[in-house]
């Protein structure tokens, strides 16, 4: 509360809340796990294998086969 002839924000001063320890605990496990990230993202590190599985062209290509253009188009639909 201010008095009439006073300055915003000369009331009484409010004492701050400390963070408990578990919010404490949280941030520095977030700190922690983001450094980590960090690191092996600089150093390469990853926990995918580098080897990809290839499909043969046969299976690619044939109508309704892995992602061919068959899978969501059949055909003409007409239309004005």
């Amino acid at each position: 509360m201010t008095e009439p002839g006073g300055a915003p924000g000369s009331g009484p001063r409010l004492p701050r809340t400390r963070p408990s320890w578990l919010v404490r605990v949280y941030a520095a496990l977030g700190v922690l796990v983001l450094l980590v990230y960090f690191v092996a993202g600089l150093l390469g590190w990853s926990v995918d294998s580098d080897e990809r599985d290839a499909l043969p062209l046969s299976v690619r290509q044939s109508p309704g086969g892995y992602r061919s253009y068959h899978l969501w188009h059949s055909g003409f639909q007409g239309g004005k």
